[in-house]
């Protein structure tokens, strides 16, 4: 009787194409688990920046300032785009540790190099701050202006 050891080639071969049936099944749902987790890493962002924000308008020092910088409420600002120089900028780049114009380059999901980082000071002591051009889902809305399918944190 003569001892055989390990695997046919059928076998193996059967066992690759199972391996094949099941990466083909899981991976669709791997890549959108992943997506959603970029999603909510920028939600964190967003609520950095709203944090940041609304610290430096609060600050007695940003208040008191010469030059406070202070953006007019109602006025969406693209946090890569702020340029005004002044207190509030720099209290605000203080707080969230990187500077104002590399804010975008943060971003994970679907949104970078498509979103931008934008807020808008409402009030006296309200800020609303939101990821262009993606929705909750990392889809992106590409359109010009488009709001309906933001990163929204109020």
């Amino acid at each position: 009787m003569r001892n055989n050891k390990g695997f046919s080639l059928v076998e193996l071969i059967i066992v690759i194409a199972i391996m094949a049936i099941l990466v083909g099944v899981m991976a669709p749902q791997l890549i959108k688990y992943i997506e959603k987790t970029n999603v909510s890493s920028d939600t964190q962002l967003c609520d950095s920046v709203k944090t940041a924000v609304t610290t430096a308008m609060m600050d007695p020092a940003v208040i008191n300032a010469t030059t406070p910088g202070l953006p007019a409420s109602d006025t969406d600002i693209t946090m890569s785009t702020f340029t005004t120089a002044g207190a509030f900028k720099t209290s605000v780049e203080e707080i969230l540790g990187v500077t104002c114009g590399n804010i975008d380059t943060q971003l994970k999901s679907s949104a970078k190099g498509v979103g931008h980082v934008t807020f808008r000071i409402v009030g006296a002591n309200s800020v609303h701050v939101w990821v262009t051009c993606s929705d909750n889902t990392g889809g992106k809305d590409t359109s010009a202006g488009s709001t309906s399918n933001d990163i929204y944190v109020d």
